[in-house]
């Protein structure tokens, strides 16, 4: 049900209407809201051909301000434009696909002047133009009576170095425009040396054979992600022994390629290929090696998957103590155990770097992802690191005097006085009201953040003395 369809009681109230009170009803509706009359007029009043002329007339008069519109002002426009056009194509697109398809085609040609006076920052045209492009791809579908190479030529003419929209996005309508025309496009790139877009298409709709002609006919890819993209295809329709040999290769040129090629990828699908040619023992050892290297945990998963359950133990094991060796890489260390869902050598980590050390855990994550752990320690029981690791995001704003930041450590400090209700004072951790004591002794001058906690956080007052808190 549409969440605006009228109630059975509305329903029955608005049969009960004569025919001079339904009219009165349309004619305040139209009088009100500009989109009701379109609807009324485009769907009901209006032959085809005048619903075509009134798209191109409110389209010209629409689009022919020179003017500049900030963003807020692009965004009304697009929203505006769109509701709009959509209204009276979705109704005439079925009727006459082919009027319907030269009038969008005119359009999306005409989107970059249409832009050129808008601050296109926020995005807000995407919908818009988007909606021009699958309803231009309906129309074209809809014309039973023109040939794929005419259809491919059309789509060609349009997409060719276009800005606003990969040819990539084409795939996501091969059950509309069918298999056929996709490849018989793909050629037509091809045929006007657009390698990039041909092979970007051939990825988008795995065609496997083009790659390989490609590379039989050139020698070499245009870029080396099609390398990649070639062996994931080659993987994919079990042909994993010639991936090995196409990645291998890589490997051994890889220092000769431009730096934008992921040698991590190229680990990563050598793995895959490995493990489906029943290779398993070299799988695990390029496991190993690319974790050494990476510290990525995708290494220690696809490890994994090679192993019997009465294996895994070890295995975690194996990687925690390669991850653990170097104290600069810290930050990969924790990506890794929080990946792995190891709270438990977290909570001993956090812990280990005591009270007065804490801090240093803000030099070795960002803030998102010391929250997320802290988070995550608390759910799973180890409420004293959780509150250490609030604690020390606390500290690390008010030291740097990071005032723009007051609100996140106001936060944090809420989140580490909520944990604290869990724990005892002990001697390693303080009680939240010796803590929040010694916070404010230590950084009474920052007015403005303790301002903001007593306003946000329940339970927390000042005096001229100090700062106070109790449920």
């Amino acid at each position: 049900m549409m969440k605006n369809e009228l109630s059975k009681k509305q329903s029955e109230l608005l049969a009960s209407f004569n025919k001079e009170e339904l009219l009165e009803i349309i004619h305040v509706l139209i009088r009100n809201n500009e989109l009701a009359q379109t609807t009324l007029v485009s769907g009901y009043l209006l032959e085809s051909e005048d619903i075509l002329k009134l798209i191109e007339k409110e389209y010209k008069k629409r689009s022919k301000s020179k003017r500049f519109f900030d963003y807020y002002e692009t965004d009304i426009f697009f929203g505006e434009l769109h509701s709009y056009m959509a209204t009276l194509f979705d109704t005439i697109i079925p009727l006459k696909p082919a009027e319907s398809e030269m009038l969008l085609s005119n359009m999306l040609q005409d989107f970059e002047r249409l832009s050129e006076t808008k601050d296109t920052s926020s995005g807000g045209w995407q919908d818009y133009y988007y909606y021009l492009v699958e309803s231009w791809i309906k129309a074209l579908s809809l014309q039973k009576d023109i040939d794929k190479v005419t259809v491919a030529n059309k789509l060609f003419k349009i997409f060719q170095g276009e800005y606003y929209f990969s040819v990539s996005l084409l795939a996501e309508y091969k059950s509309t425009l069918g298999l056929d025309i996709l490849r018989q496009l793909r050629d037509v790139f091809y045929q006007h040396k657009n390698d990039d877009e041909a092979l970007e298409l051939s990825y988008s709709i795995k065609d496997i054979e083009f790659f390989k002609t490609y590379l039989d006919r050139e020698k070499e890819f245009l870029y080396p992600r099609y390398y990649l993209d070639y062996a994931e295809l080659l993987i994919e329709d079990v042909r994993s022994d010639e991936a090995i040999v196409l990645l291998e290769n890589l490997r051994e040129k890889n220092n000769k390629l431009p730096v934008e090629l992921n040698d991590d990828k190229i680990m990563e699908l050598l793995i895959k290929a490995n493990i489906e040619e029943g290779k398993k023992e070299e799988a695990r050892q390029l496991c190993i090696d690319a974790f050494k290297e990476y510290y990525n945990h995708r290494f220690y998963e696809l490890y994994e998957n090679t192993l019997d359950k009465d294996e895994k133990g070890s295995a975690i094991k194996l990687f925690l103590d390669i991850a653990n060796q170097y104290e600069e890489n810290r930050f990969f260390y924790l990506l890794f155990l929080i990946e792995v869902e190891r709270f438990d050598v977290i909570n001993d980590y956090v812990l280990n770097l005591g009270k007065d050390n804490i801090i240093k855990i803000t030099d070795s994550i960002i803030p998102s992802t010391a929250r997320k752990v802290s988070s995550l320690l608390y759910k799973s029981g180890f409420p004293l690191s959780a509150t250490l690791v609030r604690r020390a995001l606390v500290e690390d704003v008010l030291g740097r005097g990071a005032s723009k930041y007051y609100k996140y450590a106001v936060s944090d400090l809420k989140k580490s006085l909520d944990y604290g209700e869990k724990i005892q004072s002990t001697d390693d951790i303080a009680s939240n009201q010796t803590y929040l004591t010694a916070l404010y002794a230590k950084h009474k001058k920052k007015a403005s953040f303790w301002s903001l906690a007593e306003e946000k956080i329940k339970g927390v007052s000042m005096d001229k003395d100090g700062a106070y808190y109790g449920k």
